[in-house]
């Protein structure tokens, strides 16, 4: 579990998260929803550890491994796609080529995984993005309006994908601001976020 409690947070004397009291609790697929600036990447953040709380703390009943995908993903333009992943993958060691390839093929981009990655459209992009984000089975995944440029069939694997990690009993984050309801209904916990407050929580 993953619980925040009374988390405010001030960047050049701006309140972008105010008085956040929250569990996340594994085996939960949650959607953050709001307008942009909302404060859902800011949230993001701070569970993944890249921002601490001016005031508050972020409680976690273990150690977790965290799969981000938070903002556009930033690659290394003029190498391929794999090259990318490969690289990435040999922070942690915990992944093999194959594996990698694998979920390249998983995501439909294996057959340019040898193009660089300036060539690749916005939407192959976010697939990378998300294949970083999920290929080292971390514990608990954040993403950061992950369906951005995704069409309905890559939007399907996406959801298939992190609907069986949550089944693994993962804690899945998602921050998106437009979804079909139909959409919606497929988390098991909707919290609408407004000028950095949460203002409701749907179980």
């Amino acid at each position: 579990m993953i619980r925040l409690i009374n988390v405010s947070k001030k960047i050049k004397g701006r309140e972008v998260l105010k008085d956040i009291n929250v569990d996340f609790l594994e085996g939960k697929m949650y959607l953050l929803k709001g307008h942009n600036g909302c404060g859902k990447t800011m949230l993001l953040r701070m569970i993944s550890g890249l921002i601490s709380p001016t005031d508050g703390r972020v409680e976690t009943e273990e150690k977790y491994d965290y799969g981000v995908l938070i903002e556009n993903p930033v690659f290394l333009d003029n190498y391929s796609g794999l090259y990318n992943l490969t690289y990435l993958a040999l922070i942690q060691k915990k992944i093999s080529n194959v594996d990698i390839e694998n979920m390249m093929k998983l995501f439909n981009l294996y057959d340019v995984k040898d193009d660089k990655v300036k060539k690749y459209s916005l939407g192959m992009k976010q697939r990378l993005g998300l294949i970083q984000a999920f290929m080292e089975n971390q514990d608990v995944i954040l993403l950061d309006e992950p369906f951005n440029a995704l069409d309905e069939a890559n939007m399907n694997i996406v959801f298939d994908y992190i609907n069986n990690e949550k089944k693994k009993g993962k804690i899945i984050i998602v921050a998106a601001h437009a979804l079909e309801q139909a959409r919606v209904k497929e988390f098991d916990c909707v919290i609408s976020m407004d000028n950095g407050r949460i203002v409701n929580v749907n179980e």
